[in-house]
């Protein structure tokens, strides 16, 4: 096999991994990032990890330590709080698909993940860092970008990028919850959007909330104490906000994606600078590790390819991920405009959706079998290594 040379531009997770995946195919990586690394663990937040997330870690031998740092939570209570509907999901729905594993998904904190995706960098051979990209592009068999939604390098590419904002704005915090069965998670659909809590350790949260532009402001002008009375009466009878943890952090929300680049079939767009949707759900890292994963297949295929595909291999790669990408925007609108409203013809409807998933375990199982390990099924065999 030909050793390849390859550029990866930004160095948050999505990046980071695209280079240790890379890297575990014996490629030579130049990884450009401005950001110091102290920078680059200065975000606070908790990402979701599904069940497919975690078959790509094992592959990259990266699960056993980045479990250690995470947490898992075993059910997922989703709620209609309008219609006064829930329904629970639970390990047992899914142990079957996902190899009897004891929890359905993962929480893991930025900055612990960033620290271990830091250090396995630093120490690996195949990888040189650049806090300034002084190279020339004609010395690499591919330019990969991953410099996030406000890409700089898919301007600079002037690739052709639809983008669309949401009404909704976010605000997000760790916050003290009491009363909370242990290891649940919640998605809890609101009139003005859903509100998420991710469990992070017993009784602390990662408190993702969505609402209209002006309350999302409101909510970020109050005091703590004013919040916590506000996020109070938001969440279900049994559960006690004590208190904020850190900073409240707040973003707009887009669904968005981007064409692939025809000019130059080795430059190659991934993660966020490629495609957005509505957070709801928790896939927004995992659609962004499954992009990693995707191209570290092709990239490590690439002598076995036509010389057809070899010419467009950017739109191979495009093509290739589309259907789970636009699924999950597809997929994450229906839920925003059909939960998140007050149209009173729909609410029959939204009964009947949780009557199914409660009586009918096939369609409860099926429905977050989808969400937990994407529409587009990998086989999972070491094919990195």
């Amino acid at each position: 096999m030909i050793k390849k040379n390859i550029k990866v531009i930004g160095s948050g997770p999505t990046g980071s991994l695209l280079a240790l995946s890379l890297a575990l195919q014996k490629c030579n990586v130049t990884l450009i990032e401005p950001l110091s690394d102290s920078e680059l663990l200065n975000r606070d937040k908790g990402y979701a990890v599904t069940q497919c997330t975690r078959k790509i870690f094992e592959d990259l031998g990266l699960w056993n330590n980045i479990q250690k740092s995470s947490f898992g939570f075993s059910s997922l209570s989703i709620i209609d709080d309008v219609l006064s509907q829930s329904v629970l999901v639970r390990n047992n729905d899914l142990k079957s698909l996902n190899n009897n594993q004891n929890d359905i998904g993962w929480v893991v904190e930025h900055k612990l993940l960033m620290e271990l995706l830091i250090n396995k960098i630093n120490n690996n051979e195949f990888i040189k860092k650049l806090n300034f990209d002084s190279t020339n592009d004609a010395d690499f068999d591919f330019i990969l970008a991953s410099d996030g939604r406000e890409s700089t390098t898919r301007k600079k590419w002037q690739i052709k990028y639809f983008k669309s904002l949401y009404s909704q704005k976010c605000i997000s915090f760790k916050a003290i919850l009491n009363g909370a069965p242990p290891k649940r998670a919640y998605e809890i659909f609101k009139r003005q959007g859903p509100l998420a809590l991710l469990p992070l350790s017993n009784n602390i949260y990662q408190v993702i909330w969505f609402s209209s532009e002006s309350d999302t402001k409101y909510k970020l002008e109050i005091k703590h104490t004013k919040l916590l009375e506000k996020l109070r009466n938001e969440l279900p009878d049994n559960i006690i906000p004590i208190k904020i943890i850190g900073n409240i952090s707040s973003f707009s929300l887009a669904k968005a994606f981007a064409l692939p680049n025809l000019k130059n079939f080795k430059n190659i767009l991934v993660g966020d600078s490629a495609h957005s949707f509505h957070p709801v759900g928790g896939q927004g890292l995992n659609s962004c590790i499954r992009d990693v994963y995707e191209l570290s297949l092709m990239i490590n295929n690439y002598e076995n390819l036509s010389k057809i595909n070899r010419k467009f291999f950017s739109l191979k790669y495009f093509l290739n991920r589309s259907l789970d990408i636009i699924s999950l925007i597809l997929f994450t609108e229906f839920l925003v405009s059909f939960f998140s409203n007050k149209i009173i013809i729909l609410y029959p409807f939204r009964y009947l959706i949780f009557f199914l998933m409660k009586k009918i375990p096939f369609i409860r199982i099926n429905i977050f079998s989808v969400m937990t390990d994407s529409i587009r099924r990998y086989t999972f065999k070491n094919k990195l290594n």
